[in-house]
């Protein structure tokens, strides 16, 4: 079988935007990874919101570019669902919550800032180490790799674990979503418009719930702290 001429400028122009998009998700990818060290390393109520509205527009562009790479134009429904859940409405919901506590600052982390970015690191590293290299089948670029992804878990679990503020619990619990969605763009550029419905919608449902539990831990005990739960018992 021979190529023709355009067979050939069409394979080039394929390659010279696999080429563009492999360094435009290149940086998108070391974006969400400096958003999860942005989540690991607050402290201020509001730096949480403005670090999981930041990933999430980072995790929309990562969306976008993987649908124009892989010729999946249905991804731009999801990117435009998440813009809606993720980048406005779940962080609305969270600042609508965070502006009716007496305190705006977490005061009793189990780490402190320095710390805490240092395990960050050490799980990004561990990240590297262990995931293997996915590329999905069909395109011409290997980005996001899936190590950001797991990075991005990781996190999100140490904030779960040594973070006590309830926000902060729910950014953790929320930055483990974007990880496991990127995840599956990672492997295979996303799941089935149905099934990326569903989830956003249980994540919305989610946090709808969680900041109720905010609001009404503040009001019995004054204090959004989950230490603060043990007082709680009869």
């Amino acid at each position: 079988m021979t190529l023709t001429m355009s067979d050939v400028s069409a394979i080039s122009a394929a390659f010279g935007m696999g080429g563009a998009l492999n360094t435009v998700l290149g940086l998108l990818a070391g974006a969400l990874l400096l958003s999860g060290f942005a989540v690991a390393s607050s402290r201020w109520l509001r730096d949480y919101v403005w670090a999981y509205r930041a990933q999430s527009v980072t995790l929309t562009a990562v969306v976008i570019a993987v649908g124009i790479g892989a010729g999946r134009w249905e991804l731009m429904i999801v990117a435009a669902l998440t813009v809606l859940v993720k980048v406005f409405i779940i962080p609305a919901q969270l600042r609508r919550v965070i502006v009716h506590l007496p305190s705006q600052r977490e005061s009793r982390p189990l780490l402190n800032t320095s710390l805490s970015l240092v395990v960050a690191l050490l799980l990004t590293l561990l990240s590297f180490f262990s995931a293997p290299t996915v590329i999905a089948p069909g395109a011409f670029f290997n980005q996001p790799p899936l190590a950001i992804s797991l990075a991005l878990v990781l996190i999100g679990l140490f904030i779960l674990s040594v973070r006590r503020h309830v926000v902060a619990q729910v950014v953790g619990l929320l930055t483990i979503e974007n990880g496991l969605f990127s995840g599956a763009l990672a492997i295979a550029f996303g799941m089935p418009l149905l099934v990326e419905f569903g989830i956003l919608f249980d994540v919305l449902v989610a946090v709808i719930v969680l900041t109720l539990l905010v609001t009404l831990l503040h009001r019995t005990l004054t204090s959004a702290e989950t230490t603060d739960l043990r007082r709680l018992r009869g």
